[in-house]
């Protein structure tokens, strides 16, 4: 019967294991930190480098950058070709070229390119009696001003507020109620319009350039617009426009009568107005004075001192 001899485990299997078992262990690492100085000083030298070349690189770029903008002054700042040789200026108001510059403050010896058409803008628009305004560069050397002023309709008039109706620095009305100053060459084109007379008004009634905050002198705008409306001979065109109260108003036409207007009701007045001065002309005689505001028999006083009821929506003269 064979026998079977056990073998003698040796140590060199152990190892063998032990070296198999490692090889799926975990690795420990040794982190060496090195301070000599020669380290130091390559690294020193490796991050200035770094430093120098963003330093060029940033130079070179503020080198394009001057010049170009040398390049861009010479061939349009400095060029003769684009200097400033004319103002084009298109209104439909009293505004002069002098009063343009002035206001803008337009350099007259720059180049086009140097005039800020922004602020000329915004310097024009800020005037009370400017609407809208529109500023072109229009190349070699022109500037294009398009404004739109606003159309004046009547002077205003107060004692308290210290306003003095016609005059060449009183202040003007326009269609909206918009008030603004008689400037420049205003005078002479609004010399010839209505006055509104107001006793009595607020300090803040008038700011230039804002509506106004005067019902009753928005209610004799509207009579004027009216009488502009109407087919109203020329002599009966109201010169003058009071405000009697908070109901009525009396207008002076330019032969010198008189009528008193309610704040209301224009268009039936007006009707009757016009109705009785042309009965008049066909008679021979002028009204002086005549009370619009009653729809049957109206107060008409003849330049002859007598007075007569006159109805003229039934034919009644």
């Amino acid at each position: 019967m064979a026998t079977f001899k056990s073998r003698k485990k040796t140590s060199r299997t152990h190892r063998s294991r032990g070296y198999l078992g490692g090889h799926h262990g975990d690795f420990q690492k040794l982190n060496i930190r090195v301070n000599s100085p020669r380290i130091m000083m390559f690294q020193f030298l490796k991050g200035a480098g770094g430093l120098l070349k963003v330093g060029f690189i940033l130079a070179l770029l503020g080198l394009i950058a001057w010049g170009s903008y040398r390049g861009a002054q010479h061939l349009f700042l400095g060029n003769e070709k684009y200097a400033l040789q004319e103002i084009e200026l298109k209104t439909n108001g009293a505004i002069t070229h002098t009063r343009v510059v002035e206001v803008a403050e337009i350099d007259l010896g720059a180049s086009v390119f140097a005039i800020d058409i922004e602020d000329i803008k915004m310097r024009l628009h800020e005037l009370p009696e400017v609407v809208s305004c529109d500023v072109e560069r229009r190349l070699p050397g022109q500037i294009r001003i398009t404004l739109t002023e606003r159309v004046p309709v009547a002077w205003i008039e107060s004692r308290a507020l210290r306003l003095p109706g016609r005059a060449a620095h009183g202040i003007l009305a326009d269609g909206e109620g918009i008030t603004f100053p008689c400037v420049g060459g205003i005078w002479q084109s609004a010399q010839p319009l209505p006055v509104i007379v107001i006793d009595e008004a607020q300090e803040d009634s008038f700011t230039h350039g804002a509506k106004m905050k005067q019902p009753d002198v928005m209610r004799a705008l509207h009579l004027l617009k009216s009488f502009g409306e109407g087919d109203i001979r020329a002599q009966w065109q109201p010169e003058r426009i009071t405000l009697l109260n908070s109901y009525s108003m009396e207008a002076t036409c330019q032969d010198g009568s008189r009528a008193i207007f309610g704040m209301y009701d224009h268009r039936r007045q007006l009707s009757d107005f016009v109705s009785i001065h042309e009965h008049t002309v066909n008679t021979g005689r002028q009204v002086r004075h005549i009370n619009l505001i009653p729809k049957i028999n109206i107060p008409v006083k003849f330049s002859d001192e007598q007075t007569s009821m006159v109805s003229p929506q039934s034919g009644a003269f």
